[in-house]
């Protein structure tokens, strides 16, 4: 009987030991251990805000499958800015014509044309996907500050005019072998898209979409006849891609 209690007695004080090491530890380190506690806080957090997107996600893949789901109601309150790679969203009755500001040909440089309908909307998401026409025309090359300057210049206006929107910018997607056979062009996507994410990282309100594996480097059978536009069939794919990186 003695031993018992004199082993439990032994548990008992090297427990009261380590209580007393930590609670001393924390309090001759207060700010250590509030810096511990908040990274471990954060850390979960993250783990957990990961888990229910890639759970949420799945879920919408099944629903979109079975026909259950529309992908382009996802996009929820927002404006699409684009050329007519953007354009074929109307073309093919996907989104409604009121929120697609693109049209044949456009770049970065078009984007004021949209002031009016933009406040008019007020959206809380502006995506914007151009590349194609910025490149082909040389955007930027006649202008102080070049093509970025364009590219922020745009991003500030839009800004001004919606500042509680956030602003997704679409990194470029390929154009096809084909397709820059046809545009007689050299330059693809690559620099184009480096470019973008400079800018990007420069502002809080903006956030960069890489789409640019959609493609598979300008091999997937995404595109039309002419290499460098899409097939109808890409766009749930492409839209649901998109908000699946908005949501992350």
């Amino acid at each position: 009987m003695k031993k018992i209690r004199k082993k439990h007695f032994s548990i008992l004080i090297l427990g009261v030991i380590i209580v007393c090491v930590f609670v001393s530890f924390f309090q001759n380190s207060p700010k250590k251990g509030v810096e511990y506690i908040e990274a471990q806080e954060h850390r979960n957090l993250k783990k957990v805000t990961q888990k229910i997107a890639k759970s949420k996600e799945k879920e919408r893949e099944k629903a979109i499958l079975e026909g259950k789901l529309d992908p382009f109601s996802l996009l929820g309150d927002f404006v699409f800015y684009g050329d007519s790679r953007v354009l074929h969203y109307c073309s093919y009755g996907f989104l409604e014509s009121s929120r697609v500001f693109a049209d044949n040909g456009e770049t970065f440089a078009n984007t004021s044309k949209y002031n009016d309908r933009l406040k008019e909307l007020n959206p809380k998401r502006v995506l914007m996907a151009y590349g194609v026409n910025d490149i082909y025309y040389k955007v930027g090359d006649d202008e102080e500050g070049g093509y970025p300057q364009v590219v922020r210049n745009a991003l500030e206006e839009i800004h001004e005019i919606v500042p509680k929107a956030t602003i997704y910018v679409c990194g470029m997607i390929p154009i096809s072998p084909y397709g820059l056979q046809r545009l007689k062009m050299v330059e693809n996507s690559g620099e184009f898209n480096s470019v973008l994410k400079e800018i990007v990282d420069e502002y809080d309100f903006v956030e960069y979409i890489d789409d640019e594996t959609l493609s598979v480097g300008g091999l997937a059978d995404i595109y039309a006849d002419d290499g460098y536009h899409f097939k109808s069939d890409f766009y749930p794919t492409w839209t649901q891609y998109l908000v699946s990186c908005m949501d992350n």
